[in-house]
């Protein structure tokens, strides 16, 4: 698979970084998993997930990744449209 990674200036400010890549992990600030698209199986198919999957875990573990993302929505008054979402994982140094 093809990674664009677009530098932080942004599109048309920066050309971007382009990778070969099986595996990617996109992870917030504090190193909690956000996604992951990796190439998989014996056909090479792609598996591809983020937090708000149900099964985002279970995908996670079948790629071979032991760590783990909670995703819940918080319904708090005058919350933006759809409340909003936390996303924590566990330490990644544990």
């Amino acid at each position: 698979m093809i990674l664009q990674i677009i530098p932080k200036g942004g599109i048309g400010h920066s050309a971007p970084l382009v990778l070969e890549a099986t595996q990617v992990l996109v992870l917030d600030g504090k190193g909690t998993i956000l996604a992951v698209a990796a190439d998989h199986g014996p056909v090479r198919g792609y598996c591809i997930g983020h937090a708000q999957d149900a099964d985002f875990n279970r995908t996670l573990a079948t790629l071979g990744i032991h760590r783990f993302t909670i995703c819940d929505t918080l319904h708090l008054p005058k919350a933006p449209t759809g409340g909003a979402r936390i996303i924590a994982g566990q330490d990644p140094t544990e």
